[in-house]
């Protein structure tokens, strides 16, 4: 077999990609219209995390189940979609590839389809600051008698997600403030599934991804009717303080009745890990079960493991977990202690208990950077595995798993402090700094030159931890193997170093079989594509991480061609 090593590398801003505004949400719902409404209208509200330099907005057409992800069999049609910036009125229209008209594929591996990229100097006035209200507007349709997944919460007033037959559209696009009133229209509360991301125009500012089941997405809680333009559920209030202001840039990778092995092949959710300096994980209550007197912890805490794994090598900075909240039954709805019953491996002991050990370890261990302290919102002060309670019915939770409305309200701003407490802006690189720290002798420092003619540019000498100036032991360069001796092979193996630290840099990999053919995008999936750190400290120092990618191949493949991309 014939094997080649290639490295290539993309340029965009100064900082890097990362979610910028609230309100966004992979898909976790399916709706099918009756008869023959297949267009649609989209309008929901995003505050602005921070000041940004650009704004990208991506749509998906996929959603997850309980187990795993669901790709749509129908396209979507984007036939106009644009951005409405509330202080001013302006409109922007949003394109892809300078197009407006844009189709979201069935059967499609893409994790999102974003738009072309909105520059800020595109704006009149100031520059888009935080807690701008931004406004994203679609017009689409899609094939009679299919289905279209939704996901962003659209209650909030002005938003609306609303299903229509094509005959009676009003044909209006590019406009501001709501959706005009479309005859015979179907009004849902959540909307197209939506990544709202963009570079901030400084260090320092969250970006922050919640992963989990219906705890954290918030299933006791008021779903129809938004507390702010954040969504519902603790982790989307946390977004906002008690005047809703101050915004923390999130986005909901949670899924109600999921578990972590939904993670075990995760095709489309790990790239958006590295929109993220902040990951809120908080699975384990579907793991161990309603009676989790059997519940094989030791499994679930593997699962775990590799998620934070996953995470820490997508450039996450911060891991915080929440601890397994309470699990009990009552006689009293939850108006007092005495009246509630833990569940079977939910109390003193049990599989629960078990795993919130297990979290304060990984604290302790590194591992992981915080577990939330979620207790002294929900739990009773003398006994953690009961829900707080006051005489009242159903104070903080009404069904003895999910945290309600009151218990949601109690939550969010234990978590806000949390993520408060981080500061992103320590302890990582962007090639700026990197680049300040070398000495270039007078050589060129820009991104794409090789002073050292060593055929490395200095982005990829900051992507791999390679020096820039000085020669480059050919040991660290990445390197192409073939193993035909481990099961489930053979496999390619690319193997390459890391910068754990870079927090601008995003790694992406290709194939070709000829060179003739376009290169195609390789998706880790953890079977075909497996990706694996070989050793996390090679140097000693924490600047480096041994990295491998395990391509399968066919064993009478003769030719592969692997790329690695960078992108800043």
């Amino acid at each position: 077999m014939l094997l080649y090593v290639a490295l290539g590398y993309t340029v965009f801003g100064e900082e890097p990609l990362r979610i910028v505004a609230t309100g966004g949400r992979m898909g976790h719902d399916t709706y099918g219209p009756l008869g023959s409404a297949a267009a649609f209208r989209h309008r929901t509200p995003h505050l602005l995390g921070g000041p940004v330099d650009e704004i990208q907005i991506g749509f998906m057409n996929w959603s997850h189940n309980y187990t795993q992800e669901v790709v749509s069999t129908n396209d979507i049609n984007i036939e106009y979609a644009w951005l409405e910036r509330e202080s001013t009125g302006q409109v922007v229209p949003l394109t892809f590839n300078g197009n407006r008209q844009f189709v979201m594929p069935a059967n499609s591996l893409d994790a999102y389809f974003p738009a072309d990229v909105i520059a800020s100097s595109v704006w009149t006035g100031s520059s888009p600051a935080q807690d701008e209200v931004f406004w994203v507007n679609i017009k689409g349709s899609f094939p009679v008698g299919s289905v279209v997944y939704t996901g962003t919460p659209a209650t909030w007033s002005g938003a609306k997600f609303t299903i229509y037959a094509p005959a009676d559209d009003p044909g209006t696009y590019d406009t501001t403030g709501p959706v005009p009133a479309i005859s015979g229209a179907n009004s849902r509360f959540k909307g197209i599934p939506l990544v709202f991301a963009g570079r901030y125009s400084e260090p320092g500012h969250l970006a922050v991804i919640g992963i989990g089941d219906s705890i954290l997405q918030g299933s006791g809680d008021a779903e129809r009717i938004q507390p702010a333009i954040t969504g519902f559920g603790f982790f989307s209030r946390a977004a906002v303080d008690e005047n809703g202001t101050h915004a923390i840039a999130m986005f909901n990778l949670t899924r109600h009745g999921a578990t972590s092995s939904c993670w075990n092949n995760p095709i489309r959710m790990p790239h958006f890990l590295p929109l993220a300096n902040v990951v809120v994980e908080e699975f384990g209550t579907n793991d161990i079960g309603s009676n989790a007197s059997g519940a094989n912890t030791g499994a679930v805490k593997t699962r775990l493991e590799n998620l934070w794994t996953r995470a820490r090598n997508a450039g996450v900075q911060y891991i915080l977990r929440t601890p397994l909240m309470p699990r009990a039954t009552s006689t009293d709805s939850f108006s007092s202690k005495e009246g509630q019953t833990p569940n079977l491996g939910w109390g003193e002991g049990g599989a629960r208990d078990i795993m919130n050990t297990f979290f304060d370890t990984a604290l302790s261990g590194g591992v992981i950077d915080g577990v939330v302290k979620v207790f002294d919102a929900i739990a009773d002060p003398t006994d953690t595995h009961y829900w707080l309670s006051n005489g009242t019915s159903s104070y903080v939770t009404g069904d003895g798993t999910h945290p309600n409305v009151s218990g949601c309200e109690k939550l969010a701003p234990v978590l806000r402090a949390a993520l408060l407490s981080l500061d992103v802006a320590l302890g990582f690189d962007t090639y700026r700094q990197w680049s300040d720290r070398v000495d270039w002798q007078g050589a060129d420092s820009s991104l794409v030159a090789d002073p050292n003619q060593d055929g490395v540019s200095n982005l990829m000498a900051y992507a791999l931890d390679l020096p820039a100036m000085a020669t480059v032991n050919t040991t660290n360069r990445p390197s192409i193997t073939l193993d035909e001796a481990s099961a489930d092979g053979p496999w390619l193996i690319y193997n390459y170093r890391r910068n754990p630290t870079a927090s601008d840099i995003s790694y992406s990999f290709m194939r070709n079989d000829n060179l003739s053919a376009a290169w195609s995008s390789i998706s880790i999936d953890g079977t075909q594509a497996v990706e694996e750190t070989v050793n996390a400290n090679p140097d000693g120092d924490g600047s480096a991480a041994l990295m491998r990618l395990r391509v399968k191949v066919a064993p009478d493949t003769e030719k592969m061609f692997l790329k690695m991309q960078v992108s800043l």
